[in-house]
């Protein structure tokens, strides 16, 4: 029988994170898994791309979790499922499928008119991306424009399995984010 566990609150959960103890607040954040799944499966994704989606950001989590600057508003279990949502909205950009659910993925603010010149921005993303690395060009390229699966890249890639290949995956997007924000700053 196992111990009952009082649940932690998200300074708790961020401390664990922090002291190598990630598998328990991720048994706690795993709780937020059903929600997840209603989004992915109710905006045209499956039970096994909502489950990737989610260890997806709880590697987000825990990686944001190591910086002691790191805060966030409100409460950590929102914070995952508004990561879910925008990795979800970002899948479906990539496959071409976004047009019908980004109404309700993306929330418009009622009294701002929706801004329609996204071209510097469009510009500043391609530069990041063009500053990137040769491999993770490509490795990115492959996923979400020729919809390859992790399986076929990391065998490609010379990858140890589909995990490793994911996991690259992740550091390459991280570090496109980063270029792109350095030079949103300039």
């Amino acid at each position: 029988m196992k111990a009952k566990t009082t649940p932690m609150n998200d300074a708790e959960l961020l401390a664990a994170m922090r002291q190598g103890r990630a598998e328990q607040a991720f048994t706690q954040l795993y709780r937020q898994l059903p929600d997840v799944m209603t989004l992915v499966r109710t905006h045209g994704g499956s039970r096994a791309e909502a489950r990737d989606l989610f260890q997806d950001a709880l590697v987000i989590i825990h990686e944001k979790a190591q910086d002691a600057s790191f805060r966030f508003a409100g409460s950590l279990a929102a914070y995952l499922y508004g990561i879910c949502r925008n990795l979800w909205l970002a899948e479906l950009r990539a496959k071409g499928r976004a047009g019908k659910h980004m109404d309700a993925l993306v929330p418009q603010p009622d009294n701002d008119p929706p801004t329609t010149d996204y071209e510097p921005l469009t510009q500043l993303a391609e530069r990041a991306f063009a500053a990137l690395g040769e491999k993770c060009r490509e490795l990115l390229t492959r996923f979400y424009l020729h919809n390859e699966p992790l399986a076929a890249i990391a065998q490609a890639f010379g990858y140890a399995g589909e995990g490793a290949a994911k996991t690259r995956k992740y550091k390459c997007l991280e570090q496109a984010r980063e270029r792109y924000r350095a030079m949103l700053s300039h």
